[in-house]
């Protein structure tokens, strides 16, 4: 400001007044003065042209002793003061020193209101709001508009519209500049461009205005043929034109908008109970074409234009703008979701909460659509967490699965990638959520959102105690381990007898502190078994199970006979119809049916199955009349199929079946009876051989048994069973590699099957069972339902008469 600059004498200079000046450089090199009519301390704006016709100048302006006054940026903008001593000049000359021909340079008083200028009405967010169209060429480039001091609201929000020009060869440009008119500073404006937008043909900026103070706006262009359409809207809680909602919950149905022409500026006002309330708002179309831009109460931006989800806080209520910019595909309409996800006192309610994320959280899966948006979890997690969701979709037509977030208390959202698999990291206390995608109607998904550095949250891995301390041979018992951060990969394990035993993990608590898992001691040999816990590598001794020699049977001798259904709670067969409740027993009649006598049975052979529970829970299969112990004979998990067999001794001609919990049906297959006849089988047990192995080959062809297909095992003269005098053999049969859910029946060779099953199992699953099975011509048969699925047995005895 105080450079000393030649000041040139008052002859040399003309006199002008405020606004447009066309002078003409006759001769290369030469500088024009003109003297200003502006006093001592007023504002001013030396506009120039940003291209087009006539030659680009530089000004600066002077007092009368030389002095610089301010810079070309501040000439620009309007905010050049005028601190020195009257008469000011501007100079004025080319910016190439070479050129010659006609200029023109834009004069306005900033720091009071001008006649010249027009008035910028204030509009609303209707289709009519008004506006001002203003015309550039033919010597003039710029325009100046003033908001009158009692006519706006302390934010609002303007747009441009700028005609595209014809003439490419000039790449078109405009300013935009507003300007107070009390000297204090130019008010805080901030453009919007949308994302991808190189030239803003159709632009907003947001400008905190004070209130009753004017303000100038100076729109510098092009000495061209262009067209700028300008127009402004309150954005503060009083904005007119605005559809107003209340907040909803998580994955309420979504607000529905037309989206109009391109460009076409809607608003929606979404309101909260409480400032420190959270929201998601995400606009949603075919296209992912609709940008949002939200202000809080006071028209301050609360999120920045962007087509994806944002989460404000920090106010009651806020103004959602949606628009399509250009160059953006246009839909017909869109939805904007407006969900509250937080409060003061945490996530929202309807979010779960989930006990432990140790090694993540899932499987989760459902459908979404337009009536069910999204769903939630609050997970338990820490800084330092990192997650790896993995999002299928399940659909047929092609839909795509569901977005994730996951938002830290800030409302940042942790979830990078794309399509179906996504990196999140983990914050104190994180909020999962999954939404429809913005261009998907709907959604049927599965979601597993995987620890990668686990365990993740704040509890590390642990093991207490593992029970009960014994268990009896010729049983599958059932395992309880105690700990934290415990999870389905976490397992127990038996070492002492002649090879080691790994349980199979059945379930896992919510919290991570309590795991159950069943070993199978049909073949195990009495004694202690030592055990040990693996968890993420670490192995954890925990003690002795004392494994107990079975019962000595005084039951009689066997006799086998074709496996029949007895019971079957679905159709209401040998007991009445319906699922078996909590705390509660059915009991079935077995003597006197399916070819067992009516009297002279001491116990009978059934293969149990559980099917379709409603919770994790156990039954209990004991004589009817006798007090039931704690003893179980099957452990599932809800909505698991499993089968075990079971020898039950017989009172009153009846068994009872007991469930702990939930509500299940259940199914009873008789392979066999005892008496005290004498007409009966002893049973003979053998060391444990490989009979058949349709993986290999063994016993049969080598292939999966496919969907009704049947493969028959010679069984007798074989590992060391006699090749006559056997009545029946005890199996332990495995299916393994299922390519969907099925079920296998094993029946004696040479008779029809009947519709009894020995084993149930999902796609994928490997499961075994214990089958005591009549031989005939010394074979067994073994049928598959459905898909196809290879087949293990091996023999564990035999009965003779």
């Amino acid at each position: 400001m105080s450079t000393a600059h030649a000041a040139p004498a008052a002859q040399d200079c003309v006199a002008v007044t405020e606004g447009r000046y066309a002078g003409t450089f006759a001769t290369a090199g030469q500088t024009h003065c003109l003297q200003l009519p502006s006093p001592q301390g007023a504002r001013i704006a030396a506009l120039t042209s940003l291209g087009g016709a006539g030659v680009p100048v530089q000004v600066e302006v002077v007092d009368t002793n030389g002095t610089a006054q301010c810079t070309a940026t501040e000439l620009d903008r309007g905010g050049c003061a005028l601190t020195g001593t009257a008469p000011f000049r501007a100079l004025v000359h080319a910016d190439e020193a070479t050129e010659t021909g006609s200029y023109g340079v834009h004069f306005v008083r900033t720091d009071v209101t001008q006649n010249g200028c027009q008035v910028l009405p204030a509009g609303s967010f209707a289709d009519d709001a008004a506006a001002v169209r203003l015309e550039t060429g033919d010597g003039v480039f710029s325009h100046c508009l003033t908001i009158p001091a009692d006519a706006h609201s302390t934010s609002e929000l303007l747009r441009i519209r700028y005609g595209f020009p014809d003439d490419t060869d000039l790449f078109p440009r405009y300013a935009l500049s507003v300007v107070d008119t009390d000297g204090n500073g130019p008010p805080s404006c901030y453009d919007h461009p949308a994302l991808g937008q190189q030239l803003r043909t159709d632009g907003l900026t947001s400008c905190s205005f004070t209130a009753g103070k004017a303000y100038t706006l100076l729109l510098q262009g092009q000495d061209a043929p262009r067209t700028h359409t300008l127009d402004r809207r309150d954005v503060t809680a009083t904005a007119r034109g605005c559809t107003v909602s209340a907040a909803t919950a998580v994955g309420a149905p979504a607000t529905t908008g037309t989206s109009g022409q391109i460009g076409t500026l809607r608003c929606h006002r979404v309101t909260t109970d409480a400032a420190t309330d959270r929201l998601h708002i995400n606009p949603r179309d075919v296209h992912d074409g609709t940008n949002v831009l939200v202000m809080d109460n006071n028209g301050g931006i609360a999120c920045h234009q962007r087509t994806w989800a944002c989460t404000p806080t920090g106010s009651t209520g806020y103004q959602v703008v949606t628009q399509v910019p250009e160059n953006y595909h246009l839909p017909a309409s869109y939805r904007l979701d407006a969900w509250r996800i937080a409060t003061a006192a945490g996530p929202a309610p309807e979010c779960p909460r989930v006990g432990s994320v140790a090694y993540g959280y899932g499987p989760l899966t459902g459908t979404l659509s337009e009536q069910r948006t999204g769903t939630c979890a609050v997970l338990p997690s820490v800084s330092g967490d990192r997650f790896r969701a993995d999002i299928t979709s399940t659909a047929t037509d092609g839909s795509p699965g569901p977005q994730p977030a996951l938002y830290d208390k800030t409302g940042r959202n942790l979830c990078t990638g794309s399509s179906s698999t996504y990196d999140c990291q983990g914050a104190d206390q994180s909020l999962f959520v999954l939404s429809l995608q913005d261009w998907a109607g709907h959604s049927a998904y599965r979601a597993d959102l995987v620890c990668t550095n686990a365990p993740c949250g704040s509890e590390d891995v642990s093991v207490g105690t593992v029970t009960p301390g014994t268990a009896q041979s010729g049983t599958v018992a059932t395992l309880t381990v105690q700990g934290t951060a415990l999870g389905m990969n976490t397992t127990v394990r038996l070492a002492g007898g002649p090879a080691p035993l790994t349980a199979t993990t059945v379930s896992v608590s919510e919290d991570g502190r309590t795991l159950k898992a069943s070993v199978d001691l049909r073949s195990a040999p009495a004694g202690n078994w030592s055990i040990s816990v693996v968890a993420l590598g670490s192995v954890y001794p925990r003690g002795t199970l004392t494994v107990t020699p079975p019962p000595v049977s005084g039951l009689g001798t066997y006799k086998p006979i074709t496996p029949t259904r007895l019971m079957d709670t679905r159709s209401g067969l040998g007991v009445p119809k319906g699922k078996v409740g909590q705390g509660g027993t059915a009991t079935l009649q077995v003597t006197g049916a399916a070819g067992i006598p009516a009297a002279g049975v001491t116990a009978v052979v059934l293969n149990v199955t559980a099917t379709d529970p409603t919770t994790d829970s156990y039954v209990s299969v004991y004589p009817d009349g006798t007090t039931r112990t704690s003893a179980s004979n099957l452990n599932f998990t809800a909505g698991q199929t499993i089968p075990n067999l079971v020898v039950v001794p017989v009172v009153n001609g009846k068994v009872s079946f007991y469930n702990n919990a939930g509500s299940v049906d259940l199914i009873a297959d008789v392979a066999g009876y005892y008496t005290t006849d004498g007409t009966g089988s002893t049973y003979k047990p053998i060391t444990p051989t490989r009979l058949m192995d349709t993986r290999s080959g063994l016993g049969v062809p080598k292939a999966k048994v496919g969907q009704g297909g049947t493969v028959t095992l010679q069984g007798t003269g074989n590992a060391g069973i006699p090749a006559t005098g056997v009545t029946a053999l005890v199996l332990n049969v495995t299916a393994t590699e299922p390519t969907t859910g099925s079920y296998v029946s094993v029946y004696p060779n040479g008779t029809t099957r009947t519709s009894a099953s020995n084993l149930n199992f999902t796609a994928g699953q490997t499961i075994p069972n214990l089958v005591i099975v009549p031989v005939v011509n010394g074979k067994v048969s073994f049928y598959n339902n459905a898909g196809s699925v290879d087949l293990i047995a091996d023999v564990a005895g035999y009965y003779t008469m």
